[in-house]
């Protein structure tokens, strides 16, 4: 019986683990993913559409946006997986430039942001949702204010 109880706390506890570093996995994925340069493997992990919207409001909030050819390109140069390999080294890059790890904060159970620890808001974030039950897509980047 005590032999029941121990596995079952094993398990309990392995779940709640996997559950807890599963965005960590995600993002590296989303990372290799973005290193290989083909759309197809990034779309996996990431919405891209949703990705593309939430670029597009920053650069039309900060007032980049001088035409619809501009904002096309632009947007097609962020959200190429070139240019998001290049938004995730910049995120891990400090000031002092040296790499640090991301560091993860949970919004609500579905949605948690990665970002560079202790950069704030001046590195770029990573919004990651929820798809399944350890599996996360990409579904936001906000940009920092020096790339606006």
């Amino acid at each position: 019986m005590k032999r029941k109880y121990a596995t079952a706390i094993i398990f309990a506890v392995a779940a709640i683990g996997f559950t807890w570093v599963s965005p960590y996995i995600a993002m590296y994925r989303i990372s290799i993913a973005a290193k290989s340069v083909r759309l197809e493997n990034l779309a996996q992990h990431a919405n891209l559409p949703a990705v593309r919207a939430s670029v597009t409001r920053q650069l039309l909030a900060a007032g980049e946006a001088g035409n619809a050819e501009e904002l096309k390109e632009t947007l097609d140069t962020i959200l190429s997986p070139p240019g998001i390999t290049v938004l995730i080294l910049h995120g891990k890059q400090g000031a002092d430039g040296q790499r640090h790890d991301f560091g993860m904060a949970y919004r609500s159970w579905n949605e948690v942001v990665l970002r560079r620890k202790g950069a704030g808001p001046a590195a770029s974030q990573f919004v990651l949702r929820r798809h399944g039950i350890w599996d996360w897509q990409l579904t936001e980047i906000i940009l920092p204010p020096e790339l606006l």
